[in-house]
């Protein structure tokens, strides 16, 4: 390989690099965005099961199962 060889491999390793570093990135950003979404997700599915088991009827234990034919 002469110089001009070399320059070349040089410069493709660091577009690569840099293309590699960049999506890397990009990746990261997203599953923290998705992490925060998930999170989000999860207080408020929690907040309607609270919501839920309050306002839920307790069946009445004087009703018998034949009360109802």
């Amino acid at each position: 390989m002469d110089e001009q060889d070399y320059k070349y491999l040089i410069l493709t390793y660091q577009q690569k690099i840099f293309d590699i570093l960049s999506q890397f990135i990009a990746s990261e950003a997203k599953v923290k965005k998705l992490m925060d979404i998930n999170e989000s997700l999860s207080k408020e599915v929690a907040q309607q099961k609270e919501e839920l088991q309050k306002s839920s009827v307790k069946p009445n234990k004087n009703i018998k199962e034949g009360d109802f034919t």
